[in-house]
């Protein structure tokens, strides 16, 4: 029961592209839409990431996909 309310209460997690690599643990990322956010975290310039509550959890697969809201 806790695991079911803890992931409905989690925020979504996002595939962004890095825009450019700040320098100091942080990046500079874009989403298809349009959105730009800095978030803690690494990678190439163009790199497809995860991302959640600010933060790349890790590399995405440079695949088609769509972003729906809910």
């Amino acid at each position: 029961m806790f695991k079911q309310l803890q992931q409905a209460l989690s925020l979504p997690r996002m595939i962004m592209t890095v825009h450019s690599d700040n320098g100091n643990g942080t990046v500079k990322l874009i989403s298809d839409s349009g959105l730009s956010i800095t978030a803690l975290g690494s990678g190439a310039p163009g790199a497809k990431v995860y991302v959640q509550d600010g933060r790349v959890l890790g590399s995405a697969a440079d695949l088609p996909h769509t972003e729906i809201e809910v």
